[in-house]
Parts: C-alpha cells; structure tokens; sequence
C-alpha cells in the first residue's frame, strides 16, 4: 500500500516516534531530549533544591515581617515609617539575616572539625570508636594537597568569619539607629564588639545552633528515619557507629 501511494505522488505523515512524543505540563515549551534531561537535573540536586526554595520562603518571610515589625518600633518612637525596599536595607534587617547565617555555619564546622579528633559510640555521624578504623582512608588521604584534604572546614571557616563580620557591622548598624530614636550618640563597631547587646544575641543563637546538634548526636544513637542517611539503618544495633553511608 506504501508503493502504491508513493506512486500515486501521495505525501504521507511519518508514523510518531518516541523521539517526536510531545511533552505535556509546564515543560511544554522542551522538546523530549531536553525535558529528560532537565528532569534528571532536578532529580540530581534536589536537596539542594529544596532547601534552597524553602531558604527563599523563610528569607521573604523574614523581611516581610520585619518589615512591619520595624514600622511599629518607628511608629512608638515618633519616627516615620519607611517603604519595604528601604528596610532591606537596615541594620535590623541584614543583621537579622547574619546572626543566623553566622551561627549556623559555626554549628556546621565545628561538627566537621570536632568529628576528626571527638567520638561517640553508637551516633550515625560520629567514626568508629575502634583503633582500627578508617586506615585505609588516612593513607589514601595523604596523597593529595593538605588545602584539599582541609577544604571543607577551611571553607566554612572562611564563610563564619565573613558573617560574623557582617553581623557585627549591621548589628551595630542597628544599634545606632536606634539610639538616634533616642537622641543619644552613636557607638563605633569597635565599641558595640564588647557590649553586652551583641554578645548577648550572638551567644543566644550559638547556644540553640549547640543544643541542636547535641540532640541531634544523641538521639541518633537509639532512632532511626528509614530511607534517610542522616540516620543508621533500621535494623542496625545501637552499639553500631557511623553506619550513615553503609
């Protein structure tokens, strides 16, 4: 029948392939190759994704309440209100965004360092309490650049030091704001590093940033979540350590 039509001087369409399949949702726009592709991107990193997204969430939340929060303070102190885009701007803002930054990254990289040297029998991220342990791993480490073998904990070194920089500058930032509401003189930064304000607050969140991991630690010895590697196998005993990634 195909001769026949050709013959004939008849077109006929191609048959669709699974090449030519049209994609259908908010990916319409891809073609096949491109969609697969793109979804095996977002299946690759999608942890990051997610707490990236939910990272945009709270951060939008923040400012947004802050916001408001801050016009109250300006309204009780005689002052006018200012526009959303000003106050993302303001000391009350970004130091609000660093204090956190700043002792989250200082939780991280302490785990990270205290977990070379410190043990904890039964933990799911702790290395085995036994003398034997991980010789294999020291060996091969050896044989690549000291600033590699480091680089995790360098790097969160480096990004600690910058936030907490930048919570002390905005923190005092802050502060002299609002002892301008007050008609009182302005502190330096040098100044506001030894006052009890900033350290009252950036002790507040190492403490709850501390607590967390402890807990965390601990309760990984006798609790499982299945399917997650931040947690030990099910049915692993709990004299068992480090078994996150078996």
């Amino acid at each position: 029948m195909l001769w026949g039509a050709e013959c004939a001087g008849l077109h006929l369409p191609a048959l669709p392939g699974p090449a030519s399949k049209a994609v259908k949702g908010p990916w319409a726009w891809l073609d096949a190759e491109h969609h697969m592709h793109m979804q095996r991107w977002l299946s690759d990193h999608g942890l990051s994704l997610s707490f990236a997204a939910l990272f945009v969430v709270c951060l939008v939340g923040q400012s947004i309440s802050g916001h408001v929060n801050y016009n109250s303070e300006l309204a009780m102190h005689g002052q006018p209100a200012i526009g959303y885009a000003n106050y993302l701007a303001t000391g009350n803002f970004l130091d609000g965004v660093f204090t956190n930054w700043q002792a989250a990254l200082l939780q991280l990289g302490c785990l990270i360092v205290f977990a070379v040297k410190f043990r904890e029998k039964g933990a799911a991220h702790s290395l085995s309490t036994a003398t034997q342990a991980r010789k294999p791993r020291r060996e091969e480490d050896k044989s690549s650049p000291w600033i590699y073998r480091h680089s995790l904990s360098l790097a969160f070194a480096a990004l600690f030091g910058l936030s907490f920089i930048a919570h002390l500058f905005f923190g005092a930032m802050d502060r002299n704001a609002r002892l301008q509401w007050l008609h009182r003189p302005p502190m330096s930064v040098g100044s506001y590093s030894l006052s009890s304000a900033f350290w009252f607050t950036t002790t507040q969140t190492w403490e709850a940033e501390f607590s967390a991991i402890a807990i965390y630690v601990v309760l990984s010895i006798f609790l499982r979540q299945q399917g997650s590697p931040e947690s030990k196998p099910v049915e692993s005993s709990n004299e068992v350590t480090g078994e996150t990634n078996h």
